[in-house]
């Protein structure tokens, strides 16, 4: 499933509340944000604990973008075939893992070619 809607994110604490389209809320570190202002493009995976759905999420300036939509295997399988690096933010015992996108049209224009094949 592929969503096209931009969606407005609340800051809570040191981490953004991202409603999803299955009614739930996933939550990123505040610290993307800090790029996104900075005009650096990011994408990540996010998981519904209430839907069990899994998302690839796109940070852009002052909002955020569910792309895909899928199972947690299949959503997994795609972050990771992403060829862009990996990083990580830690915060204590917690780690989130991102990629930092050369630039948006990119991250379009490889969705595309997947889509296609």
């Amino acid at each position: 499933m592929i969503t096209k809607d931009l969606i407005q994110y609340t800051l809570v604490k040191d981490l953004i509340a991202l409603p999803t389209p299955c009614n739930d809320v996933v939550y990123y570190p505040a610290k993307l944000a800090i790029l996104e202002v900075q005009g650096t493009y990011s994408v990540f995976q996010a998981l519904s604990h209430k839907s069990g759905l899994a998302y690839i999420v796109v940070t852009q300036p002052n909002t955020a973008k569910i792309i895909l939509a899928g199972s947690k295997h299949s959503i997994n399988e795609l972050y990771h075939a992403i060829p862009w690096p990996n990083y990580e933010i830690e915060d204590g015992d917690n780690k989130f893992y991102y990629k930092e996108l050369p630039s948006l049209q990119v991250l379009e224009d490889y969705f595309t070619n997947l889509k296609e094949q």
